[in-house]
C-alpha cells in the first residue's frame, strides 16, 4: 500500500513539475506537453527503481542498453523528420518526448530481451575452486602414499583443490594399523603426506563423507565419485588407471609427471655418474641418474665405486622407462690407466 502510495505521488508531482516548466514556454500548449512529458518521465523513474530493487544484473544491463539505443533511435529519427517548428522551445520540447518516449519502450525491450539470456550462476566455493586451479582433483590412496604430490605442490608451481574422500582415510587407517612394519610406515607416511598437503598455502584438502556402500572395492568407489563430480583422479595405481580409462574418466599419473619433468639428454652431451655395478656384459657398469635413469657405462667395470664423466653415445626407450648409453671421458680412461703405474712406483 505504501508502495503504491509513494509511486502515485512520483507520477503526480512529476506531471505537475512538467506542467509548470512547460507553461514557461506556452501557456496552454506548454502546460499540456510538459504534463504528459512529467507523466512519461516519471512512469520511466519507477520503473528503473524496480528494476534497481530487483537487481537482476542482467536485466538492468538489458534496459541501460535498451534506454540507450531508444534515446540514440530518437534522437535519429528527429533529425530525419521533415518538421519544423516556429519556436526553437518547442522542438527542444518534442526531441524530448521522443527521447523518452523511445527510451522507455527500449527499457522495456532490452529488459524482456535479457530474461531470455540465462547467465552461470556461481557458488562462493565454485569461485574459490576457479581462483585454485579449476575443478578440484580427487586423490587415491597410492597418490597420498607416494607422496611426490607434496614436494610439486610445495614448489607452487599448481594451485589445486583436493578431494580426499572418507573411505581412502578408512584404507590409510588400515594401512597403518597393519602388523607389518614396511606396510605400517606407508600407512603412517600418507598421513604426513596429507598434513603437509593441508599445510601448504597454494593448497586446500577437502575431506568428504560421500560413500557408495553398495560398492566394496576402493578403487571402484573413486571412480564413482570422480562420475559423480565429474573431475579427475590423481593415482599412481596403474590398475586404477586403466580401469578408469575404461570408463571415460580422466586420471592424473603422477608417474607421467615425472617422466615429462625428467632432464632431456642428447648424444654427445656429458653426465657425471656414480657407478654402482657390474652390467649384463662383463665390461659394462651400472649407474643411475637422480630421477631413476639407468645408465649402462661401456667400459665401465674399472670404475665401479667410483663417480666420473661420462659422455652419452645413444638413448633407448622402454616400456619401463629410459636407458642411457655412454663411454668414460678419455680424460677417465688415462687417469684410471695411470693408477696402476703410480702405485709400482711408490712400491719401488
Amino acid at each position: 500500500m505504501i508502495n503504491k502510495i509513494i509511486q502515485a505521488a512520483i507520477i503526480i508531482s512529476g506531471i505537475i513539475f512538467g506542467a509548470l516548466l512547460g507553461k514557461v514556454y506556452g501557456a496552454y500548449e506548454g502546460l499540456v506537453l510538459g504534463g504528459f512529458i512529467g507523466l512519461i518521465g516519471s512512469l520511466l523513474i519507477i520503473y528503473l527503481i524496480k528494476k534497481v530493487i530487483e537487481f537482476k544484473l542482467k536485466g538492468l544491463l538489458g534496459t541501460a542498453l535498451g534506454v540507450s539505443s531508444g534515446i540514440l533511435l530518437s534522437w535519429l529519427t528527429s533529425s530525419m523528420l521533415p518538421v519544423s517548428f516556429p519556436k526553437v522551445e518547442l522542438e527542444f520540447m518534442f526531441k524530448l518526448f521522443l527521447g523518452l518516449t523511445f527510451g522507455y519502450l527500449g527499457g522495456l525491450l532490452g529488459a524482456k530481451l535479457a530474461e531470455s539470456f540465462e547467465i552461470p550462476k556461481m557458488s562462493r566455493s565454485q569461485l574459490k575452486v576457479i581462483s585454485r586451479g579449476g575443478s578440484p582433483k580427487i586423490l587415491d590412496t597410492s597418490a597420498i602414499i607416494d607422496g611426490r604430490i607434496a614436494d610439486v605442490c610445495d614448489t607452487g608451481f599448481f594451485e589445486y583443490t583436493f578431494i580426499v574422500p572418507h573411505f581412502v582415510l578408512k584404507e590409510l587407517q588400515h594401512i597403518a594399523d597393519s602388523t607389518d612394519p614396511i606396510t605400517r610406515n606407508k600407512g603412517r607416511r600418507g598421513f604426513e603426506v596429507l598434513q603437509r598437503l593441508k599445510d601448504n598455502l597454494y593448497i586446500k584438502v577437502k575431506i568428504t563423507d560421500t560413500d557408495f556402500p553398495d560398492i566394496k572395492e576402493v578403487d571402484e568407489k573413486l571412480i564413482a565419485l570422480a562420475k559423480k563430480m565429474k573431475t579427475k583422479i590423481i593415482t599412481t595405481d596403474y590398475n586404477l588407471n586403466q580401469l578408469a580409462k575404461l570408463q571415460g574418466i580422466e586420471v592424473l599419473n603422477i608417474n607421467d609427471l615425472a617422466k615429462a619433468l625428467r632432464p632431456v639428454v642428447l648424444p654427445g652431451e656429458e653426465l657425471e655418474i656414480f657407478v654402482v655395478k657390474q652390467g649384463k656384459d662383463p665390461r659394462q657398469g651400472v649407474g643411475y641418474l637422480e630421477d631413476g635413469t639407468m645408465v649402462v657405462v661401456e667400459e665401465g667395470k674399472n670404475f665401479i665405486g667410483k663417480k666420473i664423466k661420462i659422455v652419452v653415445t645413444s638413448l633407448l626407450q622402454t616400456s619401463t622407462g629410459r636407458i642411457i648409453f655412454g663411454k668414460p671421458k678419455e680424460a677417465e680412461i688415462k687417469t684410471s690407466a695411470e693408477a696402476p703405474h703410480s702405485k709400482e712406483e711408490k712400491k719401488h
